[in-house]
């Protein structure tokens, strides 16, 4: 059996193991010691046992024993965990998750936030949804001895997520699954959600972080990346062009990258959205130009060749009309107007986001190499580069997917 050693304080996000943040080692069946080092290098090793983590999925509300954990999943801030539970002959699995409190200031509260769209979810005739599991104390979440959030979710199996789309159904699909995300949600009931991290989606306020970081080069690294650094600012434009504050605030999903939507692994029809963390009011608008930034790209944001990197307007068309098919009843004009502009203010936002990152020395992105954040930020610009090439093409898709279902949209 392997065993799993680690440390419990929590490690700073930037410099996370890849078994998902903790201090460890690895021993395996030969007593033979593997450790870690701070990028990740060692990845022989499938799957983890480890009598702390099992007592964490021991505080929840679950039948049977905890025989198997692996870890789950490449996401940057978040630990996930699948485990599997035997009673008599029957095994079922579910997907354990440590919350990153020092990016979820109110762990408690965006728990509450998780179970609430969930259960509003589970309302919706033939929808399926993550499903979260109590703990035995009555709260969607565990809350140990050393401060750290747990929770517990059903595993949904027969399932893929993709890290980018293969062809246009996929494409559609997952853009459906979105849009079929906001819309149930638009008679969420009760309070108005918390901001899980306020401001998430301020593209000024990112800017003027990337400012400060400018300002401050903790790591003297501003010097080797000027051309990237004038990239930003030449394009601050960006930072007002969707003017939010005139739209509609709605109940929006907030990390719509392609892999947050499941996918029936046979049929390849739209399962449910994932990774419900911040989830909370906004603008679909970002939602919209977020999923667009990861699907209608033929690589991911951890591409090295950056001239693998381009915009692809044939994915972007099955992006709009699958997102447009489940969002055509409540769209505004308005929103849709700015439907074209929304991926590039998005890609920009991000693309800012890891190079500021990197200014202050990767401390909120893990990493697994030391220019990590800083080749995520120049696959970034150099797909908002390619987009700047096809504006009048998006903005035809648009008007055309709009003119299909007898909208017309003047202006």
């Amino acid at each position: 059996m392997i065993k799993f050693i680690y440390k419990k304080s929590f490690r700073p996000v930037g410099h996370s193991e890849n078994i998902g943040g903790y201090s460890a080692c690895f021993v395996d069946k030969n007593s033979s010691l593997h450790e870690l080092d701070n990028f990740g290098t060692k990845k022989t090793l499938n799957s983890i046992f480890d009598t702390t983590l099992v007592e964490k999925v021991e505080k929840f509300s679950v039948d049977g024993k905890c025989i198997h954990l692996v870890p789950n999943g490449n996401g940057n801030v978040n630990d996930t965990f699948v485990a599997t539970l035997k009673e008599g002959e029957m095994k079922k699995k579910y997907t354990l998750q440590r919350i990153n409190h020092q990016v979820f200031k109110n762990p408690a509260e965006l728990m509450d936030n998780f179970s609430r769209v969930s259960r509003h979810l589970q309302t919706k005739p033939g929808r399926r949804c993550l499903r979260v599991i109590p703990a035995k104390d009555g709260q969607f979440y565990h809350l140990d001895e050393d401060g750290n959030y747990w929770r517990l979710m059903e595993y949904i199996e027969g399932v893929k997520c993709l890290e980018v789309p293969q062809n246009r159904k996929q494409a559609y699909e997952v853009a459906r699954t979105f849009g079929q995300f906001q819309a149930d949600l638009l008679d969420l009931p009760g309070k108005r959600l918390l901001e899980t991290i306020p401001e998430f989606h301020n593209t000024s306020k990112r800017f003027d972080s990337f400012s400060q970081a400018l300002t401050l080069d903790v790591k003297k690294r501003a010097c080797s990346v000027k051309e990237w650094i004038d990239f930003v600012q030449g394009r601050k434009i960006l930072c007002d062009a969707l003017r939010t504050e005139e739209l509609p605030v709605r109940v929006v999903h907030n990390d719509t990258k392609i892999n947050n939507v499941l996918l029936d692994a046979k049929s390849e029809e739209g399962v449910c959205a994932i990774d419900l963390d911040t989830v909370m009011p906004g603008c679909v608008l970002h939602d919209f130009g977020d999923l667009v930034r990861t699907a209608a790209c033929p690589v991911s944001e951890d591409e090295m060749n950056l001239e693998k990197v381009i915009f692809l307007p044939e994915t972007y068309e099955a992006i709009v009309e699958g997102y447009y098919q489940a969002t055509c009843e409540f769209l505004s004009d308005l929103e849709i107007r700015r439907l074209a502009k929304a991926p590039m203010v998005i890609t920009y936002e991000l693309g800012v986001r890891f190079l500021t990152d990197y200014l202050l020395g990767d401390a909120y992105f893990k990493i697994n190499y030391p220019e990590h954040n800083l080749n995520r930020a120049k696959v970034q610009f150099s797909l908002l580069s390619s987009m700047e090439g096809h504006v009048d093409r998006m903005e035809a898709i648009v008007a055309k997917v709009c003119q299909s279902t007898g909208r017309i949209m003047v202006g």
